[in-house]
């Protein structure tokens, strides 16, 4: 009888070569969640831009209806404030009919120029002294002076949210918050492109001579 010494085949992996199928397994799963992230980032930017641009539009719309500027909301329920005490609080989306949250379930932020709360003079002046810079370099200053300074700021604090606020969208507070623009009762805003773990708000401006040429454009003015 023949005896077959050899030893049997094992059956299973070798702690080696586990590691090897991890290592493999966390290379294959990071190279595809990278750039996976940085698509859900680079998505929700376009879309809170998008949003910007449809409130600019409402904002408009409403100032060529009443020839004046909405009151930021400051009490949450979506409608503007009777008086805008130059301070800066939330869109009144319910007023001007638009989406009230950015991509990251947030509200979004509105200022304006206290002279353009009510009926735009003739000729109109720029008073409240908001100044947009470039967050790179806080010496470029993006916007002119009075009196043709910006007569309306609207932005997101993108990823990072308001400042110790609470997300409207699910009621938790964010105690991480890092929002580069606090607005009241500071005017200068900054903007820049997004730069990770450095700056994510989204801002855009309407500045007096857009509003009056669309108020012209539309017979409103003077």
């Amino acid at each position: 009888m023949i005896q077959n010494n050899k030893p049997l085949l094992a059956t299973g992996f070798s702690l080696v070569e586990m590691a090897i199928v991890l290592l493999v397994l966390g290379l294959l799963l990071g190279s595809v969640l990278g750039p996976l992230s940085s698509r859900i980032v680079n998505e929700r930017i376009k879309s809170t831009n998008n949003t910007l641009v449809q409130i600019q539009d409402a904002i408009i719309g409403f100032a060529i209806l009443n020839k004046r500027l909405p009151c930021p909301d400051t009490n949450g329920d979506g409608t503007e404030e009777s008086n805008c005490n130059n301070t800066e609080g939330t869109i009144p989306w319910a007023t001007i009919g638009v989406g009230r949250y950015d991509a990251w379930g947030r509200n979004f932020r509105f200022r304006i120029d206290n002279s353009f709360a009510s009926t735009v003079a003739d000729p109109p002046t720029t008073t409240s002294g908001m100044s947009v810079q470039d967050r790179s370099n806080p010496i470029n200053i993006l916007t002119i002076t009075n009196p043709n300074a910006p007569i309306a700021i609207i932005f997101s604090c993108g990823s990072d949210g308001w400042p110790n606020g609470v997300n409207d969208a699910n009621g938790v507070t964010n105690t991480t918050a890092d929002c580069s623009n606090p607005g009241t009762p500071n005017t200068t805003y900054a903007q820049d492109a997004y730069v990770e773990n450095q700056y994510d708000d989204i801002l855009i401006w309407i500045s007096k001579n857009t509003l009056i040429n669309q108020l012209v454009a539309a017979g409103k003015w003077p």
